[in-house]
């Protein structure tokens, strides 16, 4: 684990951690040869309910950037 994933881990709680998820996400900060959601959990510590929150959110967030 990097210095970086374990300091997201210690940081990010709750609303937060999901907003920050979905601005990586929306950012394409997910590597595309594998699945979404298990990259967020691992990388932001969310439950899978908030990782899908995660993905809605950058969802949206792209749609308005275009």
């Amino acid at each position: 684990m990097s210095a970086v994933t374990a300091s997201r881990r210690a940081d990010n709680t709750g609303a937060n951690a999901v907003e920050e998820a979905a601005q990586w996400l929306a950012a394409g900060g997910a590597d595309k040869a594998h699945a979404v959601l298990p990259q967020i959990r691992r990388l932001f510590n969310l439950s899978i309910a908030d990782a899908i929150a995660a993905e809605r959110r950058a969802n949206l967030i792209r749609a308005r950037a275009h």
